[in-house]
C-alpha cells in the first residue's frame, strides 16, 4: 500500500495581498476596597486576549486568562482561571462595559447547556451594580 502526502508551500512576497496586524496592548486596574483585580488585553484581528487576576483580601487570588471579543461597546470574553494554588482550571464568561475610558464588570444570570456556561440572553446584563471598575494605566 502507498500512502502519498501533498504539501503545498507559497513563496514569494505577498505585499498588498495580506494586511499587517496591529496588536494594542491596555493594561488595566480595578480596586474596590481591599479587594483589586488587574487586566492586562491585547486587542488585534477582531480578537481579544488577556490575563485577569483577581486578588481578594479574605480568600485566594483567582488568576487566568481572557479570549473574546467586543460586540459594539461590550467586551465579552471566556475567562480561565485558577483559584490560588488549586490545579483545578474554572471557565466562565464576563463582559465588560466600555465607558470613558474604563471597563465595567457587568453582572448577569448565569445557565449552563451542554456543559458550558452562557449569559441568559432574556435577562440584561446588569453594568451598574458590580464591583470592579477597571481604570486604564500606563504600560511598562
Amino acid at each position: 500500500m502507498l500512502t502519498v502526502f501533498f504539501q503545498s508551500c507559497e513563496t514569494g512576497n505577498n505585499s498588498g495581498t495580506q494586511k499587517d496586524t496591529v496588536f494594542t496592548t491596555s493594561n488595566y486596574i480595578a480596586i474596590d476596597g481591599r479587594d483589586t483585580a488587574t487586566i492586562t488585553l491585547k486587542t488585534g484581528n477582531d480578537v481579544v486576549t488577556g490575563r485577569l487576576i483577581f486578588r481578594f483580601s479574605n480568600k485566594e487570588a483567582n488568576d487566568g486568562f481572557v479570549r473574546g471579543a467586543f460586540k459594539k461597546d461590550t467586551l465579552f470574553v471566556d475567562y480561565s482561571f485558577r483559584k490560588g494554588t488549586k490545579q483545578i482550571v474554572y471557565k466562565n464568561p464576563l463582559a465588560f462595559l466600555k465607558k470613558n475610558g474604563q471597563l465595567i464588570l457587568g453582572i448577569g444570570k448565569m445557565e449552563n447547556m451542554f456543559g458550558r456556561t452562557y449569559f441568559r440572553k432574556d435577562i440584561p446584563i446588569d453594568f451598574y451594580e458590580g464591583r470592579f471598575t477597571f481604570t486604564p494605566v500606563p504600560s511598562q
